[in-house]
């Protein structure tokens, strides 16, 4: 039984449906419709997406795919979007591609750029009880001055605070590479070398992708394999375990039982959940923390919009007073995703550092999308097409301890057999790392398990 029906809780099912002999499923979702977050809205011609709005390609992802027969949906960002903006007191400056090619831009002064060049000259260091902050690893490692753009980059990908989110957990492949090389930029160069000497491509930037529906397309096709076993309208009110099983306590009173349970929904409802039957567990999942998303979607009558308004997007400094975080350009990113002659832009703020903007008019939304749009890009904008979604409590935050809570959430697992949790509160917010076979935490035997049984 598994209790959630977005990418993680359907791509569970369709996993256990391919074992050998196939168990009987069950997904309980709790809204209308499955996906959670992953909600591709077509308005006027637009194509809004709710959550990600395009999938970075991974093993995971390509397995699942092609498990699907998704491939021919395929469809691959524009090579014209390949440009990433910065904005920094009103002025959009390029992004390099690479580490050293910050040399050649101004986003550091002349002494920021000499120690970053002194990168691999920085001792490592010993690992801290409750973990380090992406800040504090990045100027340990890279200098002071690249902190301010980290941060920007953190609030695209979580929108999150890079003071208080934990690079062990957050961006784990800094740390293995500052492990294993004892400097980052030296552990890059062997990876790219290690690539070439495979005869693979050395490109740094990974094949992005969505589907002709847009990333709903996912989730529809998952729920389609997933079939009769799917309920929706089904939420769930708490969740009991015996001897036998474990026990689902819906809210029109029913119940559903299942020798196993995979909870693929957000960690605070895990907890909720859980309150009863597993207390110390809810208690640690509880403590996960997520921030929400605002995102303002503009449409523009552009045929061909002026150069800060092409390339993937821009993203921002910390600005006090502004809660703009960054800025998507979909149409460039995805030609489809606007009608012709049009541009979609989407503004996205919020996060961590302004959790209260999500609450804010529909209005003043609007407003200080398009006002933080005509300064960044020096021209004014003129929408024909405005859309708010609105995401609270969507992206979890991997904060200070949070390794240290994994390992305690797993070893507490162990007092929970038949057990397992699943989606992005735990080890990867992206969509593709929620699709693995594997995805997820269990107690270490019944992983073995789980394995044996294959």
């Amino acid at each position: 039984m598994i209790i959630g029906g977005g990418p993680a809780g359907l791509a569970a099912a369709m996993w256990q449906s391919h074992c050998s002999p196939p168990p009987r499923l069950l997904v309980l979702e709790a809204g209308a419709r499955p996906g959670g977050w992953v909600r591709s809205e077509r308005r006027d011609g637009y194509l809004c997406e709710h959550g990600p709005q395009a999938i970075r390609s991974t093993p995971q992802f390509s397995q699942i795919v092609a498990k699907l027969g998704l491939e021919d949906e395929l469809v691959a960002a524009s090579p014209e979007a390949s440009t990433r903006w910065l904005g920094r007191r009103g002025k959009l400056r390029a992004v390099p591609t690479k580490p050293l090619a910050m040399l050649g831009t101004g986003l550091l002064s002349l002494s920021g750029k000499f120690r970053l060049l002194r990168e691999g000259r920085v001792p490592m260091q010993r690992a801290l009880d409750g973990g380090e902050s992406v800040a504090a690893f990045c100027e340990r490692r890279f200098g002071r001055e690249t902190v301010p753009l980290v941060q920007a980059m953190l609030g695209g990908i979580f929108a999150g605070d890079a003071s208080r989110l934990e690079v062990a957990s957050a961006m784990p492949s800094l740390t293995q590479l500052e492990a294993e090389h004892g400097s980052v930029m030296r552990g890059m160069r062997a990876k790219r070398q290690a690539k070439r000497a495979r005869g693979e491509s050395g490109g740094s930037q990974p094949e992005i992708y969505s589907f002709e529906d847009g990333i709903e397309g996912l989730v529809n096709r998952l729920a389609e394999v997933v079939g009769d076993a799917l309920e929706v309208d089904a939420p769930v009110e708490s969740v009991s375990q015996d001897g036998v099983g474990w026990t689902a306590h819906l809210r029109d009173g029913t119940q559903r039982r299942a020798s196993r349970l995979v909870l693929a929904c957000p960690a605070r409802v895990s907890a909720r959940l859980l309150k009863h039957a597993a207390p110390e567990l809810a208690v640690e999942l509880a403590a996960i923390p997520f921030a929400s998303l605002a995102s303002v979607y503009l449409g523009l009558p552009i045929a061909k919009p002026p150069a800060k308004l092409s390339g993937f997007g821009f993203l921002l400094e910390n600005e006090p007073g502004t809660p703009v975080l960054g800025a998507i350009y979909a149409s460039q990113l995805f030609p489809g995703h606007a009608p012709a002659g049009h541009q979609l832009i989407r503004v996205m703020m919020g996060g961590s550092l302004h959790p209260n903007v999500v609450d804010c008019e529909d209005r003043d939304l609007i407003d200080t999308a398009v006002a933080t749009l005509q300064r960044y890009v020096g021209q004014k904008i003129s929408p024909t097409f405005r859309h708010i979604v609105r995401c609270r409590e969507a992206i979890p935050q991997y904060e200070l301890g949070h390794k240290q809570r994994m390992q305690r959430i797993t070893d507490l697992l162990s007092s929970s057999p038949g057990l397992r949790l699943c989606g992005n509160s735990y080890e990867g917010i992206a969509v593709t790392a929620q699709l693995g076979r594997d995805a997820g935490l269990r107690a270490a035997h019944e992983g073995s398990a789980e394995v044996a049984a294959r």
